[in-house]
């Protein structure tokens, strides 16, 4: 294992938005597509530049200020997510990306071949399980994975759900994720429950979604 490193961790900004637009993207996939690219249906580039102005559209767990960034040497290196449910979770990503469409000047056309190339996800989605704090799209640089940069913001987003008075934390992976998994499970959070389809497995390459929850 190469040698843990100390980084600072702080809150995203809107100067981050590029670097969090490829946090987003890499966490999206176990394979060569993710979420994302079904969502923009284009290269890396187009993916890329969807996500960072989804990252500025403001109360949504996809906004730059909702993200916790580890910086090494003053640049940003890893990141992850964190939203409480009630104040901006799927719903309101939703309502951001329709407004990120709209700057995009997506036809009706375009809008609705996405919403097709995303269903076998979204019917994949789990249930509620009564979390009230969310961790997503976790992502590091490669050059400094194995150092415990996720470990530390892991504790962070851990802390701020407890700051923020929640008493349930979920965090999801593609089934198939282990590295991820252990990483979770070694902040305390165990598997919960999944979902599986054949459509979702033809899509991006995992069988499905698996839910990890912690208590707070």
């Amino acid at each position: 294992m190469l040698p843990q490193l100390e980084p600072v961790i702080r809150r995203g900004t809107a100067a981050d938005a590029e670097f969090l637009a490829w946090v987003m993207l890499m966490a999206s996939r176990h394979g060569p597509r993710g979420t994302w690219d079904l969502v923009v249906g284009g290269d890396d580039k187009e993916c890329l530049e969807y996500l960072r102005r989804l990252s500025l559209v403001p109360g949504t767990l996809c906004y730059c200020e909702s993200f916790l960034v580890a910086e090494i040497d003053g640049q940003p290196v890893s990141a992850l997510g964190t939203c409480r449910f009630v104040d901006g979770g799927w719903a309101g990503v939703g309502r951001a990306m329709a407004r990120v469409q709209s700057d995009l000047a997506w036809s009706a056309a375009a809008v609705e071949a996405s919403r097709k190339r995303l269903a076998p996800v979204l019917a994949c989605m789990p249930a509620d399980a009564g979390a009230d704090w969310c961790i997503e799209f976790v992502a590091t640089l490669p050059q400094h994975r194995r150092r415990g940069l996720v470990d530390a913001l892991m504790r962070q987003a851990i802390q701020c759900g407890i700051d923020r008075k929640c008493s349930l934390a979920q965090i999801q992976i593609m089934i198939g994720n282990n590295p991820a998994q252990k990483a979770y499970e070694k902040a305390g959070f165990t598997v919960f429950d999944e979902c599986r389809s054949p459509e979702f497995q033809a899509v991006v390459g995992s069988p499905g979604f698996r839910r990890l929850l912690r208590k707070l």
